[in-house]
């Protein structure tokens, strides 16, 4: 009431008129109060309609990652599947494969290849010239009968444009695997085997994956003869070593280089 008297005193208005501005500013205020609140819960249902549509966003996301985990789950679980599968596959495949060439190897056995000889040195008549070349090269003592073949050829058979240089090995078969050793042995001991002044040589028939695995052991033979070792091929792709009047089979070059480490 006295700070209504000393406003009145400054402006002149009566109590009645004080009043009346006091109450109008107040509804003022409260409009404006009504105002702000009625803004802020427009943007705040705003903020909540949002917030909604972002929590059902993330449960739709969140049902596609699990959809996604399950179908990852399984396809891991195929997956592996797949793989044991083809683990068997390809061992399956060796085990075909080493039989194949196990097989193809053996239908060698009785085979020689002849290399270095002269293309057309045997004329028209390729069995003859081979029955006549056997014992000319080893030696005719070693052959009071001749050694039966049973087919030779030259290999391949035909002369192609992009054949290798020189002449095609003379691939021979004989009947009976003794007379095979028998000369695979003798050029062996005779070391230099000479055609017309030209050297030739006498090998196994083998595959030329068989062939690649005999040829590892190459670099090893040489170490072996310098400490006294005498050493053998042993089918399929072996070595015999004989050391010290003891003899030992191993079947991988890895092997033999382990062996020659331990006698240094």
């Amino acid at each position: 009431m006295i700070v209504c008297l000393k406003l009145a005193s400054h402006t002149g208005l009566t109590m009645e008129q004080q009043n009346i501005s006091l109450h109008t500013i107040w509804e003022g205020m409260q409009n404006i109060k009504l105002e702000m609140m009625s803004h802020m819960d427009s943007k705040l249902d705003n903020i909540k309609t949002s917030l909604n549509k972002i929590e059902n966003s993330l449960t739709t996301l969140g049902d596609h990652v699990n959809e996604l985990e399950q179908r990852v789950s399984t396809n891991e679980d195929e997956i592996q599947s797949l793989l044991t599968v083809v683990r068997k596959l390809e061992k399956d495949q060796a085990h075909l494969k080493e039989r194949a060439e196990d097989a193809e190897n053996r239908s060698r056995a009785y085979n020689l290849r002849f290399i270095s000889i002269p293309e057309k040195a045997e004329g028209e008549d390729i069995r003859g010239f081979m029955h006549r070349l056997i014992p000319q090269l080893l030696g005719v003592e070693n052959f009071p009968t001749p050694p039966v073949i049973q087919n030779c050829h030259r290999n391949p058979t035909f002369l192609r444009e992009n054949s290798r240089p020189g002449p095609r090995p003379i691939l021979v078969k004989f009947l009976y695997p003794q007379d095979k050793s028998k000369i695979l042995k003798l050029s062996r001991d005779k070391k230099e085997l000479l055609y017309n002044g030209r050297r030739v040589h006498i090998y196994p028939d083998f595959s030329a994956e068989l062939s690649e695995k005999r040829k590892q052991y190459n670099p090893l033979k040489k170490q072996l003869q310098e400490r006294g070792c005498k050493y053998s091929m042993v089918f399929p792709s072996k070595m015999k070593v004989v050391h010290g009047g003891k003899t030992k089979l191993f079947c991988s070059p890895e092997e033999v280089a382990t062996f020659l480490n331990e006698l240094r």
